[in-house]
């Protein structure tokens, strides 16, 4: 899924946006998630003694918390880009966002290198499977790597998408109130008029389109049904385009983006609390009572490999669950079957040529 991601933006134009970088950046992040923790996870269940175990515990908390800062920046991203429109595309540049995942590299490479300096050891946890950083053994290690990548993330990405899903709604209802107000507005005057001119539809879709001209800065064009007199009671000065719609398809399609956020939060949670708990009770256990017996070998398992789990589910959360993410790999598919036809194609005239 991660590798399907990093191809579809490479060889999508469309997508080779700012906006696209931190979804590549969080493909990448769990690509190497997969590549670099689950194959030692497998072959340690057959050989339990490794050389690199320093290596392979140490790299793998850097990919996860950097998978985890990259979800971070993207629902940041989201709500600037929703609370701060106006200024969004002028501040939200291409060397802003590359600097915020060169951030992201850092923060995680820094933080995880603590246990190279003493705060803190790499060992191989049995439970686990795999060499992973110690948590029982130093509650305040503990206690810092679970505020800095589960509880910090968990506030900011459940703050900005409950702003967002606020900010939808809200939006929603004026969008029908505004509906309902020009509906109302022009039934009297079809009314009036219904016996010199056709019959306007009231219940037909229309839209709405604002725009910014650069020379006026001031500039409107209206598509659907309109009379004279409400194109010039209309002024409008917004960098917006608001299409309204029935109130059907506008309820379906807020109640669409509003379940894909509930998803993207529940994953995340799902995932990351249970091996935040484990750690903590582990540590706080051991910090008391000088060993760690509360938390069965199971639970441990369980909790990490759930963990892991949730790089497996963010390419469709965040990605091939988008339309234009379907779009562009449709076009490929296309692509792919336009070669494959046309080289059959030329072997077949060859061969008919030979023949």
């Amino acid at each position: 899924g991660n590798a399907l991601v990093i191809i579809i933006v490479a060889a999508t134009r469309t997508l080779h946006a700012v906006t696209s970088v931190l979804i590549l950046n969080l493909a990448i992040s769990d690509l190497l998630v997969g590549i670099g923790v689950m194959p030692f996870v497998a072959m340690s269940i057959l050989n339990t003694g490794w050389v690199l175990c320093l290596y392979v515990g140490y790299s793998s908390t850097v990919y996860c918390s950097a998978s985890v800062f990259t979800l971070t920046a993207i629902a940041l991203d989201r709500y600037y880009s929703i609370m701060d429109c106006l200024r969004y595309t002028s501040r939200c540049t291409l060397w802003r966002i590359c600097a915020v995942v060169l951030w992201i590299w850092l923060q995680a490479l820094v933080v995880c290198s603590c246990p190279l300096m003493g705060w803190g050891s790499v060992t191989y946890v049995v439970p686990m499977y795999n060499c992973a950083i110690t948590w029982a053994t130093t509650l305040s290690f503990t206690a810092f790597m679970a505020a800095l990548t589960y509880l910090i993330p968990a506030v900011v990405i459940l703050f900005c998408y409950v702003n967002i899903i606020r900010v939808a709604r809200s939006h929603a209802r004026r969008i029908h109130s505004l509906e309902d107000s020009v509906q109302r507005s022009r039934s009297p005057c079809a009314a009036r008029d219904s016996s010199q001119q056709p019959r306007i539809n009231l219940h037909r879709p229309w839209s709405l389109t604002s725009h910014i001209n650069e020379d006026s800065g001031d500039n409107i064009s209206q598509v659907g049904h309109a009379s004279p007199t409400q194109q010039k009671t209309t002024t409008v000065r917004s960098l917006f385009s608001i299409r309204l719609q029935t109130s059907e398809s506008n309820n379906q399609q807020h109640h669409h983006g509003a379940v894909r956020l509930l998803l993207i939060i529940s994953a995340f949670l799902l995932c990351w609390t249970p091996f935040i708990c484990v750690a903590l009770v582990q540590a706080t256990e051991t910090a008391i009572k000088g060993q760690s017996t509360l938390v069965p070998d199971s639970a441990i398992t369980f909790s990490y490999w759930l963990m892991l789990l949730n790089s497996d589910v963010n390419p469709l959360l965040y990605a091939l669950l988008s339309q234009r993410f379907q779009s562009a790999l449709k076009g490929i598919g296309y692509r792919i079957r336009a070669h494959v036809w046309s080289t059959l194609g030329r072997e077949w005239e060859v061969r008919v040529e030979g023949d």
